[in-house]
C-alpha cells in the first residue's frame, strides 16, 4: 500500500519527471496489484485449509461423544469390577475431551479472528479494487488531461516566446524613445531657465536704457539753456559783425578760394567714403550669411518637431500593443489560475492518501521549498541590478541631454552675438547719420558707441566664461560617472564573487543529498526519481546563475561603451568651442579694426567740418545765423521726440516681449509636465510586464 501511495504521490509532483517516469509507474502499478490478488488468492486458500480442519474437528467431537455415551450405555450392562477397571479410562477420556474441548474452542475463537479478518480483508480488497479502479480512471483522465495541458502549454509557450519577442522589442524601442524624451524635455527645462536668465537681463537692460534716457534728457536740456544764452550773446555779437563785414568782405575772396581747395579735399573723401560702403556691403553679405545660416537651423529645428510628433504617435502605438498584450497576459493567468485550482482540486481529494507518506518526501519537500526561496532571493537580485541598469541609463541620458544642451546654447550665443553686431551696424548707421547732422550730439554718440562696445565685450566674457564653467561641469559629470562605472563593476564583481560562493555550496549539499540518498535504504526507482529531480533542480540553478552573469556582462560591456562615446562627444564638444572662441575672436579683431578706421576718418571728417563751419560762420550773415540756430533748436527738439517715441517703442516691446515669455515659460511647464506623466506611465507600462514575468 505504501508503495501504491509514492507511486500516486510521484505522479503528482512534476511534469517532467511524469513524463520520464509515466510508463515505469504504470508497470509498477500493474505488478503491484498482481502481487496483491496472489496474496488474496492465498489467504483464500488458507481459510479453505482452516475450514477444513474445523470439519474435521467437528467430526472428531462427535465421534467422540458418540464414545461417551457408548461408554456410559456399557458400564450399565457390565459388573462393577469391570466398571471399577473402566474407569480410569473414563478418567482419561474425561481429560481429553476437556482438553479437545479447549483446543476447539481456541481454533473457533482463531477462526472467527480469521473470518473477521477474512472479512475486513475482503472489504479491504474490495474497497482498494474500487480505489484502483477510480485511480486508474482518474490515472486515464489526468492523462488525458495532461495530454491537453501538454498541447495548451505547447501552444502557450510558443505565444509566449512570440509575445516575449514582441515585448523585447517594444521595451527597447520604449527605453530608446523614452531617452529622447527625456533629452527633449531637459532641453525644454534647460530653455526655460535661458529665457528666464534672458528675461532679468533684458529688464536690467530696461533700467539702464531708461536712466541713460534721462540723462541724456538732463544733458539736451542743459544743452538748449546753453544754446540760448550763445543766442543772446550772438545777437549781440551782430551788431558788432556789422561794423566788421566791411573788412571781410575783402577776406572773403581769399576765402572763396580756400573753399575750391576744401572742395577738391571733399571730393577725395567721398572716394574714401565709396570704399567704406564697399567694406559695408562685404560685412552686410556675410551677415546675410549668417542668417542663412540660422533659417538653415530653424528648418532643422522644424524637422525635429515633426519627428518629435511622429515618435509620439509610435508611442501611442506602442501603448495600444502593450495593452492588447496585458490582456493577453490576464487570459493566460486566468488560464494558469484554472489550471491551478484543478491541480489544488486534485491534491486535496488525495490528501488522504498523502498521510501515509514517508518523512523523505517531507525533508525534499523543504529542501526544494529553501531553493525556491534562494531563487526568489536570487530574482530580487536580478531585479535590483535591473534598476540599477536603468539608473545609469537614466543618468548616461541626462549627461547626452546636458551636451545637447549646451550645443543649443552655444548656438543662441552665436545667435545673440550675430544680433548684437547687426545692432552694432544699425546703430553705427545711426550714428554715422546723426554724426553728419549734429555736430553737438557728436560726443554722446561716441559715449553710446563706445558703451555698447564696452557690454558687447562684457558679454562676450560673460558667455566665454560661462561656457568655461558648463565645460568644468560636463568634465565633472564624466569623472562621476566613471567613477559610478567603478563602483558599479567592483560590486558587480563582489556580487559574482558572492554568487560563486553560494554556488559551490549549493553543488556541496547536492553532492550530500546524492550521498545521503546513494547510503539511504530506499528502493531503486525512487533513488531514481529523486536523482532527476536533483539533476533538473541543479540545471535550473546554474542555468540561472549562467543567466545572471551574462546580464552582468552586458550591462558592463554597455556602460563600457556609453562612457567611451561621452568621452568623444565631450572632446568633440571641446574642438567645437575652441573653433568658435577662434572665430569670435577674429571677429572682434575685424571689429576693433573697422572701429579704428571708423573713428580715424570721422575724425578727419570732423576736423574738415570744424574748418568749413568756421568759414560759413564767418561769412554767413545774421539772418543765417538765426536760421541755423533755429534749424539746430528745432532738430535737436524733433531728435528728442524721436527718442522719446523710441523709448515709448522700446519700453512696449519689452512689455510685450515679457508677456510672450511668460506664455512661452507657462507653455513651456504645461509641455515639461505632460512629457514627465507620459513617461511614468510609459515606464510603468514597461516595469509592471517585467514584475510580472520575474514573479511567474
Amino acid at each position: 500500500m505504501t508503495k501504491i501511495m509514492k507511486l500516486i504521490q510521484n505522479e503528482e509532483k512534476s511534469k517532467e519527471v511524469r513524463k520520464l517516469t509515466h510508463s515505469r509507474e504504470e508497470t509498477e502499478l500493474v505488478g503491484l496489484i498482481e502481487d496483491l490478488y496472489n496474496q488474496y488468492q492465498s489467504l483464500y486458500a488458507m481459510y479453505d485449509g482452516l475450514y477444513g480442519e474445523l470439519g474435521k474437528l467437528v467430526s472428531r467431537r462427535r465421534s467422540r461423544r458418540l464414545s461417551m455415551s457408548l461408554s456410559d450405555s456399557d458400564s450399565e450392562y457390565f459388573s462393577p469390577e469391570e466398571v471399577e477397571g473402566n474407569n480410569p479410562r473414563s478418567e482419561t477420556y474425561e481429560v481429553l475431551n476437556s482438553e479437545a474441548s479447549t483446543e476447539a474452542k481456541k481454533f473457533e475463537e482463531k477462526l472467527t479472528s480469521n473470518m473477521k479478518e477474512i472479512e475486513n480483508l475482503s472489504h479491504q480488497k474490495r474497497n482498494l479494487e474500487l480505489q484502483v479502479e477510480n485511480q486508474a480512471q482518474e490515472v486515464k483522465q489526468l492523462s488525458e488531461k495532461n495530454e491537453e495541458f501538454e498541447l495548451l502549454l505547447k501552444e502557450k509557450y510558443g505565444a509566449v516566446s512570440i509575445l516575449r519577442a514582441k515585448l523585447k522589442n517594444n521595451e527597447n524601442q520604449a527605453n530608446s524613445k523614452f531617452e529622447e524624451l527625456m533629452a527633449q524635455i531637459n532641453k525644454l527645462e534647460l530653455d526655460a531657465k535661458y529665457l528666464q536668465t534672458q528675461k532679468d537681463e533684458m529688464e536690467e537692460k530696461c533700467k539702464c536704457d531708461e536712466n541713460e534716457s534721462l540723462a541724456q534728457r538732463k544733458d539736451l536740456m542743459n544743452q538748449l539753456n546753453v544754446m540760448q544764452q550763445n543766442f543772446d550773446s550772438i545777437c549781440k555779437q551782430n551788431k558788432e559783425l556789422e561794423a566788421m563785414m566791411d573788412k571781410e568782405r575783402e577776406e572773403t575772396s581769399q576765402y572763396s578760394i580756400q573753399i575750391e581747395n576744401l572742395k577738391e579735399n571733399l571730393a577725395e573723401m567721398s572716394s574714401v567714403e565709396q570704399i567704406r560702403l564697399e567694406e559695408k556691403e562685404t560685412f552686410l553679405a556675410r551677415i546675410k550669411d549668417l542668417e542663412l545660416e540660422l533659417e538653415t537651423r530653424t528648418n532643422e529645428k522644424n524637422e525635429l518637431e515633426e519627428q518629435l510628433r511622429d515618435r509620439i504617435y509610435e508611442i501611442k502605438q506602442l501603448e495600444d500593443e502593450n495593452k492588447g498584450l496585458q490582456d493577453r497576459n490576464n487570459e493566460l493567468k486566468g488560464a494558469m489560475i484554472q489550471s491551478g485550482d484543478d491541480i489544488s482540486a486534485f491534491l486535496k481529494e488525495h490528501d488522504g492518501d498523502k498521510n501515509g507518506a514517508s518523512m523523505q518526501i517531507m525533508d525534499l519537500k523543504q529542501e526544494v521549498n529553501v531553493l525556491r526561496l534562494e531563487l526568489d532571493w536570487l530574482h530580487e537580485q536580478k531585479n535590483k541590478l535591473e534598476q540599477q541598469n536603468e539608473r545609469s541609463m537614466k543618468e548616461h541620458a541626462e549627461s547626452l541631454a546636458k551636451m545637447e544642451n549646451l550645443n543649443l546654447k552655444l548656438s543662441s550665443q552665436i545667435a545673440d552675438q550675430e544680433a548684437t553686431i547687426e545692432r552694432i551696424s544699425e546703430e553705427h548707421k545711426q550714428a554715422k547719420i546723426l554724426s553728419n547732422k549734429f555736430k553737438l550730439n557728436r560726443q554722446s554718440i561716441e559715449r553710446k558707441i563706445e558703451e555698447l562696445a564696452q557690454e558687447f565685450r562684457r558679454k562676450m566674457e560673460d558667455n566665454i566664461r560661462l561656457l568655461h564653467q558648463r565645460i568644468h561641469v560636463a568634465e565633472q559629470l564624466n569623472n562621476e560617472n566613471k567613477n559610478s562605472c567603478k563602483m558599479t563593476k567592483q560590486r558587480y564583481e563582489q556580487e559574482n564573487k558572492l554568487l560563486g560562493e553560494k554556488v559551490t555550496s549549493y553543488e556541496e549539499e547536492l553532492r550530500m543529498i546524492k550521498m545521503s540518498a546513494t547510503h539511504s535504504p530506499v528502493s531503486p526507482q525512487n533513488r531514481l526519481l529523486d536523482l532527476e529531480a536533483l539533476h533538473g533542480l541543479e540545471l535550473f540553478v546554474l542555468k540561472g546563475f549562467d543567466f545572471a552573469t551574462d546580464k552582468v556582462d552586458e550591462h558592463k560591456e554597455y556602460v563600457m561603451s556609453s562612457v567611451s562615446k561621452m568621452m568623444s562627444e565631450v572632446m568633440f564638444m571641446k574642438d567645437w568651442i575652441k573653433q568658435r572662441n577662434d572665430e569670435m575672436k577674429k571677429l572682434m579683431e575685424n571689429a576693433n579694426g573697422l572701429n579704428v578706421l571708423l573713428n580715424s576718418k570721422e575724425e578727419q571728417e570732423l576736423l574738415l567740418r570744424e574748418k568749413v563751419w568756421e568759414l560759413e560762420a564767418k561769412v554767413s550773415k545774421e539772418g543765417g545765423d538765426k536760421l541755423n540756430l533755429a534749424k539746430a533748436v528745432s532738430q535737436l527738439e524733433k531728435k528728442v521726440g524721436k527718442l522719446e517715441k523710441n523709448l515709448k517703442e522700446k519700453d512696449e516691446e519689452l512689455i510685450n516681449l515679457g508677456e510672450k515669455k511668460r506664455e512661452a515659460i507657462r507653455q513651456l511647464c504645461f509641455m515639461v509636465d505632460f512629457h514627465r506623466d507620459r513617461c511614468s506611465y510609459l515606464r510603468n507600462l514597461v516595469i509592471e510586464p517585467r514584475k510580472a514575468n520575474n514573479r511567474a
